[in-house]
């Protein structure tokens, strides 16, 4: 009889002990398996299973997901990366306005322009200036910067109809307290009459860069505008014929994408 009471004490106590909660140092566990301190798990960590049915431990390039307001429970996520990327993700983007632009009233030069060569003799747009950090220690981050501005032609005297202005615009990019360095540069030319104006683009993609922090700034240089009765001035994200082309119509925009490993 002893023997029987002792057994139906040990089935009793095990039951009541598995439906508890248990702390793994801690004396006041609040869930069902409460640790204090790390877990190392050398096998699979599984999700969903119950008393017939193993869990799921989720599949290859799965991430795990903790619970979501519209989820039922942690879960194991498939997200899809752009064909391309390889193994990148979006870690930054932003696009900097610049309503003020540039007017230039003089011709310039007209030489070559030298990848990470300073920013002297450039006019900077002013607001198109961002900021952005790579925290990747690996060298496998990149960088695309794009740049749209409009540009128009002007002129003030003369009676001709065939005007000409070319200019040059630029991505600068500096790291922490260093110099900015020309990093990507296109020429164009604006052709016909008084008030003509076209887009410019500008896009670069870099790669390999560094952890830390950077600034980037978007500047243009006037090259062959004439000269005398010849002259043309040249608005570049600034309107220089309002009967045809407004500020708001005229302004520049430069978009920052960083992607990194994730």
């Amino acid at each position: 009889m002893k023997t029987i009471l002792l057994y139906f004490i040990t089935i009793f106590s095990t039951t009541t002990f598995v439906k508890s909660q248990v702390g793994i140092n801690t004396n006041t566990p609040t869930r069902t398996l409460d640790i204090n301190g790390d877990i190392n798990i050398r096998k699979e960590l599984r999700l969903g299973g119950n008393d017939n049915t193993l869990g799921s431990a989720g599949t290859n390039n799965q991430l795990f997901q903790v619970k979501a307001d519209s989820d039922l429970a942690n879960n194991w996520k498939s997200y899809q990366i752009a064909n391309g990327m390889g193994s990148l993700s979006l870690y930054y983007l932003n696009t900097t306005k610049d309503e003020i632009g540039i007017q230039f009233t003089s011709t310039g030069k007209t030489d070559p322009y030298t990848l990470d060569s300073n920013l002297n003799d450039w006019t900077i747009l002013q607001n198109n200036k961002d900021a952005f950090v790579i925290t990747d220690d690996t060298n496998s981050s990149k960088v695309t910067l794009s740049l749209q501005t409009t540009v128009q032609i002007n002129r003030l005297t003369g009676t001709g109809t065939n005007y000409s202005a070319s200019f040059a615009c630029g991505i600068f990019l500096k790291k922490g307290n260093e110099d900015y360095k020309l990093k990507a540069v296109r020429s164009d030319v604006v052709r016909g009459v008084r008030g003509t104006y076209k887009i410019f683009n500008l896009n670069v993609t870099l790669d390999k860069l560094a952890q830390g922090s950077y600034q980037v700034q978007a500047a243009c240089r006037n090259r062959n505008l004439g000269s005398g009765n010849n002259l043309v001035n040249l608005g570049i994200g600034k309107p220089t014929d309002t009967s045809v082309l407004n500020q708001a119509m005229a302004s520049t925009t430069m978009t920052t994408t960083v992607l990194q490993p994730y």
